[in-house]
């Protein structure tokens, strides 16, 4: 991997909330957004107007209803951090203590780790470590990206050694793109933030005072090993006092001694469900890992196993957990999972960008289209869902005669937000209504995410009939001129 623009395009499907808008724009003018990027960090009074923009809130789904509140990153302020971290990705070293370590995200022989690649490593280590001692407490940080405060981000990165000129930038953007506020200011599901997050707690396995025979940790997700749980408990307090000069604390729930609770749970129930279940452990991790196509291929399903799923199918409560399984696992068989999708689609929030994922298997795009637009009727859709559905109308129903009426109830949903809406504008299709949709915005006088989608929709329409709406466009901010250069040059 040998540039920014790379280290992006490589991570940009695994994202919470990729939009075509940034990948179009930063492929076809990252030395221009490059420059953008300068005049917002100069301090000359010929700069004042540019600057990092405050950045749009979302809010992705996960299990049983929660949601994972983040930001979504414009076109510069997201190509900033995959270039800031990729340029400094040799200050992201290994663990230096071979029983204190971290597995995560950084770069190894010029290209990023994938997210399954280090979990396996922390899987086996935490193994390897239970068969060798008689105690362990595992426990993680509560809301840890939300709770990084801005100024803890900048000191950890100045102590890695950087470049002075990227502490300040990053400090800057920081600053910016949060409107001041000190703490939520950290994007998530993105791997140079993942990076940082990796790397900004090894103080704590580094410490001199831990007492515990083995620290291994995944994230913010700790577990530690020890003969004599005395030193358990003591470097169990030590922990919380270091996390909170950091103003972080760690989540009771999550907080247990061995593994006493999953070894009884699987005691109870028939061998092929306790597989499954050691399964579904994994598929539950897909979302957390943002890393859902490589952790297919680590899971094999034996053929008793899949009859067992088949049953499931056909069960009226099947659970969460157990339909991500089936997502997983029956892509050879989309056939059997079809009749069940729009029920997965409505009740099922997280598994939105799992049901686009599977729809790459389905050949019928009508029966795609009819499921989404059914889905789509459906009052309670979050923002997570509604964008991902969004996705599943570009890339595989828009050519289908249920695309206008996709179009329409996703765009007027109830809960559509911003960004779901961005979405559908930067489908760069100019049927159904979508060239006056996208014209509205374009004429407004705006620059948000609105108008920034409606440019790059607008990419693949005459220049004629495309470029003096863009010439207003690109009156109302830095921002609107860098998206109109890039959109006119690449087209």
């Amino acid at each position: 991997m040998q540039s920014s623009r790379e280290f992006f395009e490589y991570d940009f499907s695994s994202t919470l909330f990729p939009m075509e808008t940034c990948r179009f724009l930063i492929v076809n003018g990252a030395p221009e957004i490059g420059v953008h990027i300068q005049r917002c960090l100069s301090k000359s009074d010929e700069d004042n107007a540019y600057q990092f923009l405050a950045q749009t809130r979302v809010y992705a789904s996960k299990p049983r209803n929660h949601l994972r509140r983040t930001v979504k990153l414009d076109p510069v302020s997201e190509f900033f951090l995959y270039d800031v971290i990729f340029r400094n990705r040799s200050k992201f070293r290994k663990p230096f203590h071979n029983d204190k370590k971290h597995f995560g995200y950084r770069f190894e022989e010029g290209k990023p780790i994938p997210a399954t690649a280090s979990y396996t490593g922390y899987k086996k280590a935490i193994v390897a470590y239970a068969a060798q001692y008689d105690y362990s407490l595992s426990f993680d940080v509560a809301s840890y990206f939300n709770g990084i405060y801005h100024h803890d981000i900048v000191s950890w990165f100045a102590n890695l050694g950087v470049d002075m000129d990227d502490v300040n930038a990053l400090g800057t953007y920081l600053r910016q793109s949060n409107s001041g506020r000190s703490i939520d200011c950290w994007p998530q599901g993105m791997y140079p933030a993942k990076m940082v997050g990796s790397d900004f707690l090894r103080f704590i396995e580094q410490h001199h005072g831990i007492k515990s025979s083995a620290v291994v940790r995944f994230m913010d997700d700790f577990v530690l090993y020890s003969a004599d749980q005395d030193k358990l408990t003591e470097d169990f307090y030590l922990i919380q006092k270091l996390l909170g000069q950091k103003g972080l604390t760690v989540n009771p729930s999550k907080t247990a001694s061995g593994d006493v609770v999953a070894a009884k749970v699987e005691d109870d129930i028939d061998e092929v469900k306790g597989r499954l279940l050691a399964k579904r452990r994994k598929a539950a991790l897909f979302a957390y890992l943002d890393d859902f196509e490589s952790a297919l291929e680590e899971i094999q399903m034996t053929d008793e196993e899949l009859e067992y799923l088949r049953e499931l199918l056909k069960s009226p409560h099947l659970e969460e957990e157990d339909a991500e399984l089936v997502l997983s696992l029956f892509r050879d068989h989309p056939e059997e999972v079809q009749p069940h999708l729009t029920h997965f689609a409505t009740s099922f929030p997280h598994l939105a960008k799992n049901i686009w994922s599977f729809c790459k298997h389905i050949e019928d795009k009508d029966f795609i289209g009819e499921m989404v637009a059914a889905a789509a009727t459906y009052g309670g859709l979050q923002e997570y869902q509604l964008f991902w559905f969004g996705w599943a109308l570009q890339d595989y129903a828009i050519s289908t005669k249920y695309a206008p009426e996709i179009i329409s109830k996703l765009y007027n949903h109830p809960n559509a937000s911003i960004i779901s809406k961005a979405k559908v504008l930067e489908i760069s299709d100019n049927r159904f209504g979508l060239v006056e949709m996208r014209d509205e915005h374009l004429v407004a006088g705006r620059s948000d995410w609105l108008s920034w989608a409606s440019a790059v929709g607008h990419r693949n329409l005459l220049a004629v009939s495309r470029n003096h709406k863009l010439e207003y466009f690109a009156n109302s901010s830095p921002m609107n001129h860098l998206i109109k250069t890039i959109v006119t040059g690449a087209t």
